[in-house]
């Protein structure tokens, strides 16, 4: 399967991001990708206000990407969007996949909140963020997804029981900061691919966003093996990746890491 990475700039303007979106549909389209995946929060980042305002049209705005998804026939993963939550005030940081007729087939809810003290500003998204709590897989096509979020690469606890439910691709779109992706970024996702020998697929934001913070873009698709298929730099750009699931089978081949596991000791859920 052929699937595009869509690396973005993230402005505090839906129409000013949907415009770009659009466009890189259009030419994942002409690549021959079936689906395409952008990064975490690509329609709109803002500050607090405006953030609200965007979360309360989260049906209406979902509605244009699954029409955005039928008009061109192809399956899109649009970024995260802010999905109002029970609690007053908050938003789940929510993460859908949406078919080529414009079908959302799957939903996953960021389930760990992004914390964290960096020179530039304080991070804390349990300020305006409800956790979710549920593991998501779904299959499409013949292959088996998984979903997760940027910070939640940090906790591998999450990527083993997404292997356990069968996942053989996971997507991650994410918004890292430059500090922690110059850092962490890509040993990180590494890591998660080769200890699950499964594909990680992980679309960034780019450039400075609409809150102010600059991103770290270097959107990355990596294989079971841990080899890296594909790297955007720093560019906005979309770039097509094919999937072979054969080349877990290989993986698992080499070194069977997942039949040496311990269940009677590391209970996977």
């Amino acid at each position: 399967m052929k699937i595009a990475i869509a690396q973005i700039t993230a402005h505090a303007d839906f129409e000013k991001n949907f415009k770009t979106m659009q466009s890189l549909v259009i030419q994942a389209k002409t690549q021959g990708a079936e689906l395409i995946c952008f990064p975490e929060m690509a329609y709109f980042s803002g500050k607090a206000a405006a953030n609200k305002m965007i979360g309360d049209n989260y049906k209406r705005l979902l509605e244009r990407f699954s029409d955005l998804a039928a008009t061109h026939a192809i399956a899109i993963i649009p970024g995260t969007l802010r999905e109002p939550s029970i609690q007053e005030g908050k938003f789940f940081n929510t993460l859908s996949f949406i078919d080529d007729k414009g079908t959302v087939l799957a939903t996953y809810r960021k389930i760990f909140l992004y914390q964290a003290m960096l020179a530039d500003r304080n991070y804390d998204e349990t300020q305006y963020s409800t956790a979710g709590s549920e593991l998501v897989t779904f299959g499409w096509k013949g292959i088996q997804f998984g979903f997760a979020i940027c910070f939640d690469l940090r906790f591998p606890e999450l990527f083993r029981g997404l292997k356990n439910r069968g996942a053989e691709v996971i997507f991650l779109p994410s918004a890292f900061t430059v500090p922690t992706g110059r850092a962490h970024w890509e040993i990180l996702i590494r890591a998660r691919a080769i200890e699950n020998q499964f594909f990680m697929l992980a679309p960034g934001l780019t450039g400075t966003s609409g809150d102010g913070s600059l991103k770290y873009g270097h959107s990355l698709a990596i294989a079971p093996w841990g080899e890296i298929l594909l790297d955007l730099q720093e560019t906005e750009a979309v770039t097509t990746v094919e999937i072979n699931p054969s080349l877990i089978t290989e993986a698992e081949g080499r070194v069977p890491a997942w039949k040496c596991r311990r269940d009677n000791l590391f209970k996977i859920s």
